[in-house]
Parts: C-alpha cells; sequence; structure tokens
C-alpha cells in the first residue's frame, strides 16, 4: 500500500480522475463477474433445498474471496499476454485509457446484458473477445497485417482451453453418473427436489456432499475469474502510473540479485549460441518484438544481447528499485518484456536441455515485472464475492431445470459441482482462463445424459451453444467499435 499512497500523493487531479474511474470500471466488471458466474456454483446447493438462498450465497461469496486470495497470477498474466507488445509498451496514456475503457465497456454490456435474460454466458469468453477486438483495431490503426494483430499463439492456447474443458466436464460427469448409478444404490441419493413431499430436503449425506462441492466450485472460481480482473487493473496501473508499477517495487535484494543473476545467464546464453541465434534471426525464426514500434531498441532482434545486458547492468548492486530513475524502471520493464519474448521464441527453436533451461532463466528474469500487488487482489476479492452476493436467482431455475429434460436429481448436482470444480482448479495449473459458467452447464448436461430416462432440452442446450459461439465475435466487434470511437474522440 505505501507504493499506492506515494502514487496517489504524487500525480495530478486528472489522472488520479482517469484512475479511480478505471479502477472502478474493473471492479464493476469483477462485481458482474460474481453476480453473473457464481451463480453456477450456489445453483445446486439452492435448487436442491441444501442451503438457505441468502446462506448460500454468503457461503459462496467466502469461498470465491480465498479463491480470489489463494489462486496466483498465472491467468492474470496470460489474459495480459494476450495483447500486442506494442500495446503493452507504449507510453502512450492516452491509448492505454482507450483500450482500457474499450475492452471494459464491452465485456460490462455483453455480461450484464445476459445476466438480465438469464442466459449462462461466459465471462471469459466476453472478456477474451474484448481483448481481442481491441487488439485487431489497434493493429489496423497501426497498418500492420491481421496475422500480427493478436498475440495468436496464447489466444489458440486460451481458445483451445475453452473449448476443451466443458468437453471434459461433459464427459467425466458422464462417466461418473454412469459409475454412480452402478455403485450406488440408495433411491434417496437419486431424487429430486420435484419428487419430495413431506422432505424438502436431501438426506444428510447428500447434503453435505452437494453444499462442500458447491463451495469447491466457488473456491475454483474465485482462483481462476478473479485473476482476469487482476490482470486488467495491472494493465491500468503500468498504464497510468508506470514509475510505480513497472516494476514490482516490493521486491527485497535477494529477488532483485536473481532477476539480475538470471539476465546474466541469458546474456551469456545468447554468447554461448551466438551463430544458432543469429542465423535463426537471419532465416526469420526468430523475429522483433513489436511490429509498430521498432524504433525502440531494447525490442530490437539485432539487439538482444545488449538488451538483456542492459538489465543486469541496471540490478547490478541494487537493493530495492526505488533507486533507480524513472526512465530507468520503464525502460528495464521494456527490456524485461522484449527479452522475454525474444526467448520465448528461442525456446520453441532449440534442443530439449536448452530449451528447459531458458524456460527456467525466463521464469526468473520476469519476477520484476509479473507481479500482483496485495491490496489489488484484496480488491478484486472483495469485488467478486459481493456480487456473488447478488442477482443469483436469473441462473438457478436455468440450471436446475431447463438443461435437462427432467430437473435434476441430488447425485447430479453432487457429480457435476465435484467436476467442474476439478475441471477449473487443474485449468489454474495450466495458467488457463476457462469459463465456469460452461463447465458448470456442461456437466449438469453429461450427468443428465447418463441417466435411462435422462436427456437435455435441446432448446436451451441450442441457446447455450449460440451465446458460446457469438460470444467472441459480437465482444470482438464491439470492443474494436468501441476503440475505433474513443480513439477519435481522444485525439
Amino acid at each position: 500500500m505505501s507504493v499506492l499512497w506515494e502514487a496517489l500523493n504524487n500525480i495530478d487531479a486528472i489522472t488520479l480522475g482517469l484512475l479511480l474511474l478505471s479502477l472502478g470500471i474493473a471492479l464493476f466488471y469483477e462485481m458482474i463477474n460474481g453476480f453473473h458466474d457464481t451463480a453456477n456454483a450456489v445453483s445446486m446447493i439452492i435448487y436442491t433445498n441444501s442451503l438457505k438462498p441468502g446462506h448460500s450465497v454468503l457461503m459462496a461469496g467466502v469461498m470465491n474471496f480465498f479463491g480470489v486470495m489463494l489462486g496466483g497470477i498465472g491467468v492474470a498474466y496470460t489474459i495480459v499476454h494476450l495483447l500486442p507488445l506494442d500495446i503493452i509498451v507504449s507510453s502512450n496514456q492516452h491509448a492505454t485509457l482507450v483500450m482500457i475503457y474499450s475492452l471494459l465497456i464491452s465485456a460490462v454490456i455483453w455480461n450484464f446484458g445476459t445476466w438480465y435474460f438469464g442466459i449462462p454466458v461466459s465471462s471469459s469468453h466476453s472478456l477474451i473477445g474484448s481483448l481481442i477486438g481491441v487488439s485487431i483495431a489497434f493493429s489496423m490503426m497501426h497498418g500492420f497485417d491481421f496475422s500480427q494483430s493478436v498475440n495468436w499463439s496464447a489466444v489458440y492456447k486460451v481458445l483451445t482451453a475453452l473449448a476443451l474443458s466443458p468437453i471434459v466436464g461433459f464427459g467425466f460427469a458422464y462417466l461418473m453418473m454412469k459409475a454412480a448409478r452402478k455403485f450406488i444404490t440408495n433411491p434417496k441419493f437419486y431424487k429430486s427436489p420435484e419428487d419430495e413431499t413431506k422432505r424438502r430436503r436431501p438426506n444428510f449425506w447428500m447434503r453435505m456432499g452437494i453444499i462442500a462441492t458447491g463451495a469447491g466450485v466457488s473456491f475454483a472460481h474465485g482462483s481462476n475469474d478473479g485473476q482476469k480482473g487482476m490482470g486488467l487493473i495491472m494493465i491500468i496501473l503500468i498504464g497510468l502510473l508506470p514509475t510505480y508499477y513497472a516494476l514490482d517495487m516490493s521486491s527485497h535484494e535477494y529477488k532483485i540479485k536473481q532477476t539480475h543473476d538470471s539476465a546474466v545467464n541469458l546474456s551469456n546464453f545468447y554468447s554461448e549460441n551466438n551463430a544458432t541465434l543469429n542465423q535463426l534471426v537471419t532465416d526469420k525464426h526468430l523475429t522483433s518484438a513489436l511490429k509498430v514500434k521498432n524504433t525502440i531498441a531494447e525490442c530490437d532482434v539485432n539487439q538482444v544481447q545488449q538488451t538483456t545486458t542492459l538489465i543486469a547492468e541496471k540490478f547490478d548492486g541494487v537493493k530495492s528499485y526505488s533507486e533507480l530513475s524513472p526512465t530507468d524502471r520503464w525502460n528495464v520493464h521494456t527490456a524485461i518484456l522484449c527479452t522475454d519474448n525474444f526467448f520465448s521464441q528461442v525456446e520453441k527453436s532449440v534442443d530439449k536441455d536448452k530449451s528447459d533451461y531458458v524456460a527456467s532463466q525466463r521464469k526468473t528474469l520476469v519476477n520484476a515485472s509479473e507481479y500482483i500487488p496485495y491490496w489489488v487482489i484484496i480488491a478484486v476479492a472483495l469485488a467478486i464475492s459481493i456480487g456473488t452476493m447478488i442477482g443469483y436467482k436469473r441462473i438457478v431455475h436455468t440450471i436446475g431445470e431447463k438443461i435437462g429434460t427432467n430437473p435434476i436429481n441430488y447425485m447430479q448436482g453432487t457429480i457435476s459441482q465435484a467436476i467442474a470444480m476439478i475441471t477449473i482448479l487443474l485449468s489454474n495449473f495450466a495458467h488457463a482462463p476457462v469459463s465456469t459458467t460452461h463447465i458448470v452447464s456442461s456437466s449438469v448436461a453429461g450427468s443428465m445424459v447418463a441417466e435411462p430416462d435422462g436427456g437435455v432440452q435441446k432448446g436451451m442446450i441450442k441457446t447455450i451453444l449460440l451465446s458460446w459461439i457469438f460470444t467472441l465475435p459480437i465482444t470482438a466487434l464491439m470492443s474494436a467499435g468501441i476503440y475505433y470511437c474513443l480513439s477519435f474522440i481522444a485525439k
């Protein structure tokens, strides 16, 4: 907080106003994310009457909070790196603000609108679609071709995770439900609230299972989706307050020394493999990080060794990043991003031993610039938790009754939640942003299809699939349009 306090006391009123507005929109997006997505986590608990609605959403809010606090930052920077490096290293405050407002307004409009109509739509899809739209608009306005407009390799990995995770959820829920029918024969476990007369709750063990797995989904949701908000806020802070957030000002001297040593090691690696790397550059297997701002020396593909050496020199003997001038902090931040971009390409072009070595050095190098302040984590955790406690009713009915041809039973609810929780948590290890909405919906559908008399309502499944297909292009077009309009206004 000391860094934030120092920043707030040293910026002008206009920058302060823009900062507060930007943070407000980002946190509002996370609130919408909370009441949009987390309804999926509490829907089974509420629908099966395992807990009262108020208690359910309170529990979900608390579990989301802890999920955000303990979820890590890998997904956050996967989101950040979807943007072209040209945007990330831009020192143009107006361009940064236009980008931020465009993608946030697009994502908020789509999320809020689909929530209002009770459609289970992915907040991840809307954010990623908005990021892609902004990136393409930026690229077209600066004259480079479509293939260079977005970090397509990162987009491909993210879209693969978004596509495969619902399939995994469906498949494993189907198999688990088949296994449950074979090995668990207690008929009480397969009742639904529609079957109950005097007793409207499941028995104790099934009730505990539904509550525990629902809590797990809330925790998993917070751990994955909370990081998307963190990534957005870091884009805002680095764009508006580069002097204070370009590097992790809270780093202790030993962490700085680790970054220094990684820069030295990568510089030495370049020297030892000079002929090979120069040939790869000549053959254009290794390319410059930037497509527009090629005047930034740190990002020139022919300057990589000098750039890496620059990082080592600036950090040599430094015990705190505050010892560096504001200009040096920004230059080193840019140098780290450009060096990391170059060696990420090297990693794919050399043998496994060298690739593993480069990967380990890159991981340490980026510690200086890839971090999340604790106050950002807490703010996002509170926003998503507060959002969880409102607006859940519109989605609960959809999940409970409109996916399957029959109302969901207790075992289906437990299994679909357990599979959704595991799938999301595994995605965290891969640093993959996934959709809680689609994983829960597909897990429910898998458990429904597994039943002897079960099936899915084609109309609702069609609606969910169409929303899955169209969310990305619609939000991309929307954010691109907003970016164009705001760019002309901001001139």
